[in-house]
């Protein structure tokens, strides 16, 4: 990958929004990042480990799961191509890791130790004072991520909770047709139940007319 690759990588992220090339170029070799490539289940972290670093995914994806009782997996989140993994717990006093992060298939990161990045900006009053806003930013978006997982999950039934996620999706990128990057199996899991009960709610509401879908590209056809 490219100089040029790299930075506009970066300058898309919430983090590094407003730095020109030439700064994120400076950064990464001051901070000593480096581009880490992961094979297909490969774990970055463990549930409880420390977690002092972030990773800008490149290529690929990544899932942050969690064991629950009874053997269950629960999808806490995914990140594609161009979203940061692991910034907010590397934020935290304790950096100690509440999921786990693995790799479902090859994939590839920018990788920053958080202590370095800060090291390499604090000499510098505007960059420092950029990146904290930006950080700040970046924080405030995940948190609104997790209270829309919970409005999801606080629906009783499966539909509610099906038709509440989508909607949210087509707010957010404002696309009738949209794709929700989960697989049937990481969508049930997000949810909370099983792929066997998912995949005949969908097909039920297919039949009713109130969603058309294929693989994981959604559309949404019942009144809003």
């Amino acid at each position: 990958m490219t100089e040029s690759e790299l930075n506009r990588i970066m300058m898309k992220t919430r983090l590094f929004s407003g730095f020109r090339p030439e700064v994120c170029a400076r950064i990464r070799r001051l901070s000593k990042a480096t581009l880490r490539s992961c094979a297909a289940g490969e774990s970055l972290a463990e549930e409880g480990g420390i977690v002092d670093f972030f990773g800008i995914v490149t290529k690929g994806k990544l899932l942050c799961e969690k064991n629950s009782y009874g053997g269950h997996v629960e999808l806490i989140g995914h990140y594609a191509a161009g979203d940061p993994v692991g910034l907010d717990i590397a934020c935290t006093v304790t950096q100690r890791c509440p999921f786990r992060i693995i790799c479902p298939e090859e994939a590839e990161l920018l990788t920053f130790r958080y202590d370095a990045l800060l090291r390499v900006c604090a000499p510098h009053g505007v960059l420092y004072e950029r990146l904290a806003v930006n950080l700040i930013h970046f924080l405030a978006n995940e948190n609104i991520k997790k209270l829309y997982k919970i409005d999801v999950l606080y629906k009783r039934s499966l539909r509610e909770r099906i038709l509440v996620f989508l909607r949210n999706i087509e707010a957010r990128t404002g696309e009738s047709v949209f794709r929700i990057h989960m697989s049937r199996e990481q969508f049930a899991q997000y949810l909370g139940v099983n792929r066997s009960s998912l995949s005949h709610e969908l097909s039920l509401m297919r039949r009713e007319g109130l969603i058309r879908f294929r693989k994981d590209s959604f559309e949404l056809c019942g009144p809003r």
